[in-house]
Formats: C-alpha cells, sequence, structure tokens
C-alpha cells in the first residue's frame, strides 16, 4: 500500500458517622422538584461508605473542567479496584456509563447516583461477578454548576431548574469528539484510552418529536464503524434490551428518531458524524450506545425509565460478555490488518416500513418562563417508514500511513488527545506516495461551536517522493486507524479540516 502525503497540517477514607439509613438523592428528597449540584453528588457519594459493601466503589479524579472543577468517575468492582490504571488489565468486561453531558438533561445523573447504592447495600452482584463498571456521575460539571429556571423551560421539570446545555466555554461537548477543544472532552477520551471499556453509554434527554416511547435509544450511526459490532448492537444488545423493559418494566422504547414534515412523515434517525460521542465510539472499535428519555415525561418517570434501561444494558452486555470481548478483539485485529474502510458521502438509508408509537402533549404556560410540555398517557401504534442508519456512496480504503511534513503542535497535540500511534522522522525518506490536490474548498456560512465548517474535493496524485525529516508518519496498521482516517483523510465528512485543526489546503 501507498503511504498519503498529507498537506502541512478513589472514594475517599475519611471515616462518617453512621446514618439513619442509606442516603437519599436530591431529587428523592425533593420529591422530584430538584436535581443535584456537584456538592450535593460529592456528599451523597461520601455519605455511601458506612454501607456494607461500599469497599466495592472507588472514586478517581480523571481531569479537570475548563474553570477546573474536578471531574470524577466511580469505578464499581469485585474485588475492588482502586488504581484507575488496574481497570484495563482486568480480564471482565469493561462498562462505562456517561452522565449529565447536556447539564439540562439530568436523569442521568441521579441515576449513576441510585446505581451506586444499590451496589453499596451489595446490589447488583450477577453483574460484578463478570463486569467492571465505571460510572461518570456528571460530565459537564461546570454547566451542572448554572442550575437555572430559565434553562430548558419545556422540558417538564425539575421545577427548580437545570443546568446549560454547554459547557462553560459556551461549547457543546457531545459535539467535541473529533476537534476537542473542550478539557472535558480530552479528559474524557483519556479515560477511555486508560481504561478501554467494551462498551460506552452516553445519557441523555430528548425535548423532539411529540412520541409515545418513555425512552428512545441508538447504536454508533457512524459508517466507518465495523459492520460486524454494528451487527451485535443493532440485531442483538438493543433488541434484546428493547424486550426486557418492556417484559420486566412496561416502557416502551424503540430507535431514536424524529417525525419528518412531510406527508406522509416518516422517523428518522439523527447524524452519523463523528463529533457525537456515542458515533465516535464506534471508530475506536467498541460498543455505544445513546440514552434519550422522554422530557415531557415528568422527572420522576424519566428517572425511573432511565434507571432500568442503564441496568439492563449492563446486564444484556453481561449476558454476552465473552461475545463482546472476541466481537472487539477481532474488530481491533481487522482494523490493523487494513481490512475496513472509512464511509463517504454519506445518506441516510432508504426508508423501510414499520410501526411507531404516536403521543400527544399538553401545553402549560409558566409565568415569566415560558411553556411547558406535558406528555399525555397517549401511544398510538401508527404505519410510517423509518431511517434508522446511513449508507455510504463511497468507500476509502486505508492507505499504509498518513505523513504530516510539517505538523502543527495544534495537530500532533489532537494526535495525541485521540490517542493515535505516530512517529516523526528522524531523517528524510523515500517513498511511493500519493498527495492530494485539492480542487474546491467550501465554508460554511454560519458559524458552529466556533468554526465555519470546511470541506473538500480533490485527488489523489501518486509518485516517489522524499519525506523530509521531521514528518510525522502515522501507519493506519493500528487499533485506532479509523480514527486516524477519519482525522487525516481529506474526505472525511468530519475530519481536523472540517474544523480547521488541519492546515495547509490550498485550491
Amino acid at each position: 500500500m501507498t503511504a498519503r502525503l498529507l498537506p502541512l497540517l478513589a472514594l475517599t477514607a475519611c471515616a462518617m458517622p453512621p446514618a439513619a439509613g442509606p442516603p437519599r438523592t436530591v431529587a428523592e428528597t425533593s420529591e422530584g422538584r430538584r436535581t443535584s449540584r456537584q456538592s450535593d453528588v460529592d456528599a451523597f457519594i461520601q455519605a455511601l461508605l458506612p454501607l456494607p459493601h461500599a469497599d466495592r466503589l472507588s472514586q478517581h479524579v480523571f481531569g479537570a473542567t475548563h474553570e477546573g472543577r474536578m471531574m470524577q468517575v466511580v469505578v464499581a468492582a469485585e474485588p475492588p479496584i482502586h488504581d484507575l490504571d488496574e481497570v484495563r488489565r482486568s480480564d471482565k468486561l469493561r462498562l462505562l456509563v456517561n452522565a449529565n453531558i447536556h447539564a439540562g438533561e439530568v436523569e442521568g445523573k441521579e441515576v449513576v447516583q441510585a446505581v451506586l447504592r444499590e451496589i453499596a447495600l451489595g446490589g447488583h452482584e450477577d453483574l460484578l461477578e463478570d463486569a467492571v463498571l465505571l460510572f461518570v456521575p456528571i460530565y459537564n460539571v461546570d454547566g451542572n454548576e448554572r442550575i437555572d429556571r430559565t434553562n430548558r423551560v419545556n422540558q417538564n421539570g425539575p421545577e427548580e431548574g437545570v443546568g446549560t446545555r454547554a459547557n462553560a466555554q459556551g461549547l457543546d461537548l457531545n459535539r467535541d469528539f473529533i476537534k476537542v477543544e473542550a478539557p472535558e472532552t480530552r479528559a474524557l477520551i483519556g479515560l477511555m484510552g486508560r481504561t478501554d471499556p467494551h462498551l460506552f453509554m452516553d445519557l441523555h434527554t430528548t425535548n423532539g418529536s411529540h412520541h409515545g416511547y418513555e425512552l428512545t435509544y441508538s447504536p454508533s450511526l457512524s459508517t466507518g464503524i465495523d459492520p460486524t459490532l454494528d451487527a451485535f448492537n443493532r440485531g442483538t444488545l438493543l433488541p434484546q434490551v428493547r424486550r426486557r423493559m418492556a417484559e420486566a418494566h412496561g416502557f416502551a422504547t424503540f430507535d431514536y428518531g424524529n417525525f419528518t414534515g412531510t406527508e406522509p412523515p416518516e422517523w428518522v434517525t439523527y447524524d452519523h458524524r463523528e463529533r457525537f460521542g456515542t458515533n465516535y465510539v464506534g471508530l475506536r472499535n467498541r460498543l455505544s450506545v445513546l440514552s434519550e428519555a422522554y422530557s415531557y415525561l415528568d422527572f420522576p418517570g424519566r428517572i425511573d425509565v432511565t434507571h432500568a434501561f442503564v441496568l439492563e444494558v449492563l446486564r444484556v452486555a453481561v449476558n454476552h460478555r465473552a461475545e463482546i470481548q472476541q466481537l472487539t478483539a477481532d474488530a481491533d485485529a481487522r482494523t490493523i490488518a487494513g481490512d475496513w474502510t472509512l464511509g463517504v458521502d454519506s445518506i441516510l438509508v432508504d426508508a423501510v416500513p414499520g410501526e411507531i408509537l404516536v403521543g400527544e402533549v399538553d401545553e402549560v404556560e409558566l409565568p415569566g418562563l415560558g411553556t411547558r410540555i406535558i406528555r399525555r398517557e397517549v401511544a398510538v401504534p401508527t404505519p410510517m417508514g423509518m431511517r434508522l442508519g446511513f449508507d455510504s456512496a463511497v468507500r476509502l480504503s486505508p492507505p499504509a500511513a498518513w505523513v504530516l511534513p510539517d505538523p502543527t503542535a495544534e495537530m500532533v497535540q489532537l494526535l495525541e488527545d485521540h490517542g493515535v500511534a505516530f512517529r516523526r522522522l528522524t531523517a528524510a525518506e523515500e517513498h511511493l506516495a500519493a498527495v492530494f490536490m485539492t480542487t474546491a474548498v467550501e465554508r460554511e456560512d454560519t458559524l458552529f461551536q466556533g468554526h465555519y465548517e470546511l470541506s473538500l474535493q480533490g485527488m489523489w496524485h501518486e509518485s516517489r517522493r522524499e519525506v523530509p525529516a521531521g514528518s510525522l508518519w502515522v501507519p493506519a496498521d493500528q487499533a485506532l486507524g479509523r480514527i486516524a482516517a477519519q482525522l487525516l483523510e481529506p474526505l472525511s465528512e468530519d475530519s481536523a479540516s472540517t474544523w480547521d485543526r488541519l492546515k495547509g489546503w490550498e485550491e
């Protein structure tokens, strides 16, 4: 294969007095009127210490926010794991649950606390026998500390307000997984690299279409994901979770979507690009699940359905632990061997017939704030077309490597942030290499997340040439080869160049 030559480019050990009973979350003590601040979560976790199995939990700082607040992950394991670096060395299944990436979407934060309490009381031994569980109670800590009643007014509670969608930089953290401009993103990707979870869950709340489900979900929608992993997630894991949610809990769940404004309407999923966390994790050859509780369900109801969904995903994953471990290892091996492609020029798949629960809502005016939307107990099965994924018209095979002849320090940092392996040439080397010649550079007219997004058109020209000393050589034969391709391929739909992180393109 030729190379492609790119242009310049732990729970603390302090004693706690005995409590009258297990601690309760802020949502519980306020009967659903309030949600937790960081200090509340910290106090709750400390109050778990006297419980009989609290030694199964260890609390770790894995980063700091833009405003310097500590980002914490709690590891649940039996036998206990007190060193974060031991997690990756475990031969058990590793599962990471991330809450509060959007700090207005708060039930995941309350659920994580409840699950930690259940573990400290001796619960979920069936999970801990075969898995190490990692929980991030509050990912967007800065946004969470901006709780206000004027945030996310149309959501059905909690009454006393929620945090902000963005972090303290004004960035949507669930659009930052390629450009990595937020310290929170850098920390979470670093945590993934350090602990290597086989499955990642991201907990959200959707305030979109008026459907009849308590919760919707999605696998990674990236068209660059390993097809075998995608087939397992869509064909085995999520369908089993959906059945268990209905049979064991009475909750209606389905693939995430929104109704189109067309006639007849269709049920259509969201975006395939890797700026979204669960899409990004798919490129790391790991399973991912997006959870979207229904915003117009009341706050206690959203906590209940998210609690059930988190535990059912964990249970189904543990039931398939050997298969998941083998699937992810095989996906890594195929990536290292170059047996994969990067999809570009992607569009929604053709609609397939299905049946979607259509709901109804009431609107209640909140004086001085706006309109709250409240779910009615209506769920009408309605036939309609469904589009739940994406296809790529073009598939790009990986080269031997990507080469950056004069890399910027910013680009070097970005590769390091993602954990992509590279080496710097100490002397000039001659290679059969292809140079991408741009024929068109298009920039969006609207600023998005601080950038005017860029897309390229052009073609490769191959010849033998000298690659200068000091160039970065980014090999494709690595487990994160799909991430490298996403960042460095000029035609990638969500790349370093999309966000102006890869300099030197000329028309």
